[in-house]
């Protein structure tokens, strides 16, 4: 069994940057959301560079299920309750439309081949009916093609949501696939943003630019838009069998509930979403396994792998200026684990607002936009942060080293000071910081990814402190010893 994702574009290489550089418009981020902004902007005849700290499509973007669809759980009958009414909810079915149409039309004007299927999306829950007739009712107020249903039996589901029409595609083949006009620097990362000045400070040298799009999953600057408050990250996993199953998707309404998706070479089980390093249980591969061969009698995984997501504590996106007095300095983040139909859309409304153009989802998608029914999920996450790192300068262990199995991961005390410690099943151990560069929350041990999370802002880092996934801009500092043999 691989641990990579199964989707697999014809990438080309590119090189670092070399030394201090001025340029028009600077894009920070290769995934999809940065990728199709720098795409749109190249497209408009502006000259565009984008960087990447590590390969394109490396995080989220490569490890999505890439499902293009407005069906998307409770997200209408949310934004009706938390905004009083049909508006909002409308305007953000119109948003999903227009990314998915976007998609479509560009595959077809390209004539690309990207394993692009249509087909229906089901959004269903085992428990309760309730939630899903009032998603159901609103989505018909406000013209959503959809059908209510009453049982889906393999799943044995009691109310489902059915919509036909909905997208698949492999994302790395729609991307690589899209002509390359404008300028791209891999292994370039972003350390910080001088805004007043607007240059981006980078491991490979300092860029000026007229225009900066933050694209970087999640955004790097703490100076500015208190987005270490307004945001949170969910970690989810996704294996692959070796049998196409299934040729529609289906959802389960609850948070950690059941994916299931027909891909080219087979079909993805995903799920288990629990908030970045509050890891509470183990073995999610082999739940979502075991899901397999109880829903379709499919046991055969070739693949297996996690994502991370960007939370709002509405639902929508932001994507528009940065924060208030940050002029010519732009964000894209918080796609609530719907980045296709969102980035796309999002994309567009970046562009138009270097432009200069109106674009009719600015407000709705503003970063700047007061969160509605929010209060309590706003002081829940920022109660969160603040234990997680006070704890973590307090929190006493008396384990060691020598407690540490083979193929496992703690905190330690190593040396007289508190260490994360990772022993191989060579005995080798590989020793960083406890603390997250970031802002200094604590790390967890995560045994099914063999990773290194941060449990406040969701930082991601292998056993050899490298980074994985943003909002840290710096590794861990990394040590390598012989272990005691166990």
């Amino acid at each position: 069994m691989k641990f990579e994702s199964v989707w697999k574009g014809e990438k080309r290489n590119y090189p670092a940057l070399d030394g201090d550089a001025e340029r028009d418009i600077v894009v920070i981020g290769g995934g999809i959301a940065g990728y199709l902004t720098a795409y749109k902007l190249a497209e408009a005849g502006l000259f565009v560079t984008l960087i990447e700290a590590d390969e394109l499509f490396g995080g989220t973007t490569g490890k999505t299920t890439a499902k293009i669809t407005y069906n998307q759980g409770g997200i209408y009958y949310d934004l009706y309750f938390n905004y009083n009414g049909l508006k909002i909810p409308q305007s953000y079915y119109k948003a999903q439309i227009e990314g998915m149409r976007g998609f479509k039309d560009l595959k077809d004007k390209l004539c690309i081949e990207c394993d692009w299927a249509e087909t229906n999306g089901y959004i269903f829950s085992r428990n309760s009916e309730t939630r899903l007739k009032r998603t159901f009712s609103v989505m018909t107020d406000i013209g959503a093609e959809c059908e209510w249903e009453s049982a889906l039996d393999r799943f044995d589901a009691i109310a489902v949501i059915k919509s036909k029409r909905q997208y698949l595609f492999d994302p790395l083949k729609f991307l690589c696939a899209l002509p390359v006009r404008f300028e791209i620097f891999e292994h370039t990362r972003a350390l910080d943003i001088d805004v007043s000045s607007k240059t981006v400070l980078t491991d490979k040298g300092k860029i000026k630019a007229k225009n900066i799009v933050v694209a970087t999953h999640f955004p790097i600057i703490n100076s500015h838009g208190a987005y270490f408050l307004k945001l949170r990250q969910s970690t989810s996993y996704t294996v692959a069998v070796n049998k196409r199953l299934t040729g529609e998707m289906f959802l389960e309404e609850k948070a950690d509930g059941i994916s299931v998706r027909p891909y080219a070479g087979g079909t993805l089980f995903g799920g288990g979403d629990h908030r970045t390093g509050r890891i509470k249980d183990l073995g999610h591969f082999l739940n979502l396994k075991e899901n397999a061969e109880k829903l379709y009698g499919a046991d055969t995984v070739t693949n297996c792998w996690s994502a991370e997501d960007v939370m709002t504590f509405d639902g929508m996106p932001m994507a528009g200026l940065y924060a208030k007095g940050t002029d010519g300095v732009y964000v894209v983040t918080g796609f609530n684990k719907w980045g296709m139909a969102n980035s796309m859309t999002c994309a567009n409304l970046i562009r138009d607002l270097i432009l200069g153009k109106e674009n009719e989802f600015a407000e709705l998608f503003s970063p700047q936009r007061k969160v509605r029914g929010s209060m309590g999920a706003f002081v829940s996450n920022a109660l969160t942060n603040v234990k997680e790192i006070t704890m973590g300068y307090f929190r006493l262990t008396t384990k060691t080293e020598a407690d540490v199995a083979r193929g496992t991961g703690a905190v330690v005390k190593y040396n007289g000071k508190k260490r994360a410690v990772y022993r191989d099943e060579k005995d080798n151990l590989h020793i960083i910081g406890s603390m997250c560069p970031h802002m200094h929350g604590e790390l967890k041990w995560n045994a099914d990814t063999h990773t290194w999370d941060c449990p406040c802002h969701g930082s991601r880092f292998d056993i050899h402190g490298n980074i994985l996934s943003e909002p840290s801009a710096k590794s861990c500092k990394y040590e390598q010893t012989k272990g005691k043999t166990q």
